[in-house]
């Protein structure tokens, strides 16, 4: 039981469960009661803020509005309702064989609690054994929703309940990401840091100073599980396991499976197709390795799947000429975005952005095939691999592109479209060309970029030569063209001075394999914010005390 219980968290609300042996079972009773499917999708739908009169807002701040969906938009399909109900059973289950209010309760704590001061644990994973728990598997496509999903159903369970009658803190779920060397250690820890942050107690610094063994850290792990009744653990990112040295995954299952059929946690196992082959080659092995089956994580079939999801999304849009979904517009969609939700939510914000910024007058605030095409080039090429993969049925190759990361369009691109619209600059002189459409579009050309911050005596001859050589541009295939080369001379000077200057660069995927007081591995290896890291790591220096001197 918990000596340090703290009356701050919420206290036990024990709620009828529709069952006998979960209405007993105090560690049931308080968890919500069980939703019906209608009920799911509702509480898991999600729709941003949207008011007719924000057309009106100036462009600067009409990006920000579009920047909303990505935060706040989410269509509850048929595998997210089955995952809520999958887990609901996974939490329930975990605890059924633990009862605070039976009498054989302490002595099975005790019992198990023996098992796990031996520090042998994994010896166990065979054995025949009675425990209610188990475990399940999501594998899919980086982008789909996996872990947008386990987020949404995580987060309608209390974090921290407490049992005052039982002296008891129950965290009812736990989410800890594996660790980007696969390693048992590392896993271990994170566990402590996950925990101890839900509980506000430093249990990093209880059970992992002094470089305390493998198995007196998985033991440490079992026994807090027990100890604050932990019901679920959910893992993501598992596909790091395969990083892991020689027969380091089959030790991280053997001891998961041990949680599950000793300690009787139920865990959820997180992970992109790459980690699929680990589910399969080692779970299986071990007892419970169906569980309560996997789920494999798909992009949307384009069906009436695709069609709801684009009438849901269709009407956020913040541009003065809403154009009506036609089936070139939910065809080219589909083919640049392949189903994927996360690419398609991105792609319709940043085709409205640029939509925004190019437009001369509001009835050219319009999505087009044409403008979808250009963002998509511009903006996507890091996943394209990954959709081409996709459209050919490539199983091997999207195992290759697993850990893609999709553009960050709330950090870099929607701030670049903020920054060229709101920047106030004089206007360039206009300058003649002959013909009236010709000077037409070299002066919008060389209005829009001046506002992107290039310098005018660099954008005029850029645009003007351009034009000789192609007299017959569109104005956005203009501007593109020009910015285009802008980049390629900005990269080759790049590349010329990094090589001068014998600059080792260190991409940001290898980062976790740097020195350990390295800040970039610090950064890599953080669950919580950077500053609780560096304080972690005894990185802050400590200015109250200064003060308090």
């Amino acid at each position: 039981m918990n000596d340090n219980a703290d009356t701050h968290y919420p206290e036990a609300d024990y709620k009828d469960q529709g069952l006998p042996e979960y209405n007993d079972n105090p560690l049931i009773a308080a968890l919500p009661i069980i939703m019906e499917p209608v009920v799911v999708a509702k509480a898991l739908t999600k729709r941003p803020t949207y008011h007719p009169a924000e057309l009106n807002l100036p462009s600067h701040i009409r990006t920000h509005a579009i920047n909303r969906l990505t935060r706040d938009f989410f269509v509850p399909q048929t595998n997210h309702i089955v995952v809520e109900q999958k887990i609901s059973k996974l939490i329930r289950a975990g605890y059924l064989n633990r009862n605070p209010k039976t009498a054989t309760f302490k002595r099975k704590l005790n019992a198990i609690r023996g098992l796990v001061q031996k520090e042998d644990l994994t010896a166990y994973i065979h054995d025949e054994v009675d425990s209610p728990a188990s475990s399940m598997t999501i594998a899919g496509i980086s982008g789909a929703g996996k872990s947008t999903t386990i987020n949404l159903v995580l987060n309608s369970y209390p974090r921290v309940i407490y049992h005052p009658e039982y002296h008891l803190l129950q965290v009812p779920w736990l989410k800890v990401d594996c660790p980007h060397d696969g390693s048992l250690s590392d896993f271990c820890l994170s566990f402590f840091i996950a925990l101890g942050r839900r509980l506000n107690i430093d249990y990093r610094a209880k059970y992992a100073s002094g470089r305390p063994t493998i198995g007196k850290m998985m033991a440490d792990v079992a026994d807090l599980c027990l100890i604050h009744a932990v019901g679920l653990i959910v893992i993501d990112e598992f596909q790091h396991m395969n990083l892991a040295k020689s027969g380091g995954e089959k030790k991280m299952i053997n001891f998961l499976v041990t949680l599950v059929n000793v300690v009787e946690v139920s865990i959820v196992l997180i992970g992109t197709p790459k980690a699929l082959r680990l589910f399969t080659s080692e779970f299986r092995q071990a007892r419970r390795a169906s569980g309560d089956g996997s789920i494999v994580w798909d992009r949307l079939p384009f069906d009436e799947s695709w069609e709801d999801f684009l009438t849901e999304l269709w009407p956020y849009q913040w541009l003065n000429n809403k154009v009506d979904r036609d089936e070139k517009l939910t065809h080219k969609l589909y083919e640049l975005s392949q189903g994927i939700p996360d690419i398609v939510v991105k792609l319709f914000c940043l085709a409205q952005a640029r939509a925004i910024l190019l437009a001369e007058s509001p009835e050219d605030e319009m999505l087009s095939v044409e403008l979808l095409d250009d963002v998509f080039d511009d903006e996507f090429s890091i996943v394209q691999p990954m959709l081409i993969a996709l459209k050919n049925g490539d199983k091997a190759q999207v195992e290759t592109c697993n850990d893609l990361i999709f553009p960050a369009l709330e950090k870099s691109v929607i701030n670049a479209f903020n920054q060229l619209v709101s920047k106030p600059l004089k206007q360039p002189k206009s300058i003649e060309l002959g013909e009236p459409v010709e000077t037409s579009i070299a002066n919008s050309a060389i209005s829009t970029m001046v506002s992107m911050g290039i310098a005018e005596d660099i954008a005029q001859p850029l645009v003007i030569d351009a034009l000789a050589r192609d007299p017959h541009l569109q104005l956005i295939h203009l501007i593109q063209l020009v910015t285009t080369s802008l980049t390629q001379v900005a990269t080759k000077d790049k590349v010329a001075t990094k090589n001068s200057d014998n600059v080792v660069y260190t991409n940001r995927s290898s980062w976790s394999q740097l020195a350990g007081g390295d800040l970039r591995k610090i950064y890599s290896e953080k669950t919580g914010s950077q500053y609780e890291a560096l304080l972690e790591r005894q990185l802050i220096y400590p200015v109250a005390e200064l003060l308090a001197g």
